[in-house]
């Protein structure tokens, strides 16, 4: 919860320090073409969508909540869709305690000692329907999951370690995008961060 707010805060003020600053330094509010010409105005919505995006991303971290019985789990938060599959839908388990990703600005969070680094339930087809991430998850919901998961005779495969490419040609579906390529998005949403304040920089000025 605390690694999520501090990742919010730094999308959603640090790095649209420039846009604040300017935004409350000249007191644009006030500026007749503000709201009336999409350019100058154009900043300003990015960073309401930049904001709208960050809360949003935050809240459904933050309220996930996972219960895990004999019958099978329910996955659920705000602004995400409840996720019911019972222990007959699942084919296997994949538990990796270490997934090497090296030492990239990715992993802003270590996770504990104990921990997997990822728990996979996936279905008969072969696509996930749960990661019990280390960073979103504690041990005590991954060793619940992997419990059920054994008494309802699921195959569980337990791997010591393992890279992300090795994952994703042992399991295709077992990894989301953003766990496939962490470095791209971070180098789309730098991307996006510079343009947003070069555009802003060259519209309202300092």
């Amino acid at each position: 919860m605390i690694g999520s707010l501090v990742v919010g805060f730094v999308f959603l003020v640090v790095l649209e320090f420039l846009v604040i600053i300017s935004f409350v330094g000249q007191r644009l509010w006030n500026h007749p073409q503000l709201m009336h010409d999409l350019t100058f105005t154009l900043p300003l919505i990015l960073w309401v969508v930049i904001a709208a995006v960050v809360i949003v991303t935050v809240l459904r971290v933050i309220t996930s909540w996972l219960q895990i019985d004999e019958e099978g789990f329910q996955l659920r938060s705000l602004f995400r869709r409840t996720r019911n599959v019972r222990w007959d839908e699942v084919g296997q388990v994949i538990a990796a305690r270490d997934i090497d990703r090296g030492a990239t600005a990715a992993e802003m969070l270590d996770a504990p000692e104990t921990a997997y680094d990822g728990v996979y339930v996936l279905n008969r087809q072969g696509r996930r329907v749960l990661a019990v991430s280390s960073r979103f998850f504690g041990p005590r919901a991954q060793e619940m999951t992997l419990h059920r998961a054994r008494e309802a005779g699921v195959a569980i495969e337990h791997i010591d370690a393992i890279t992300p490419a090795e994952l994703m040609r042992q399991a295709p579906q077992a990894m989301s995008f953003v766990d496939r390529h962490p470095n791209l998005l971070l180098l789309l949403l730098l991307v996006f961060y510079i343009g947003h304040n070069v555009l802003t920089f060259a519209v309202w000025g300092l």
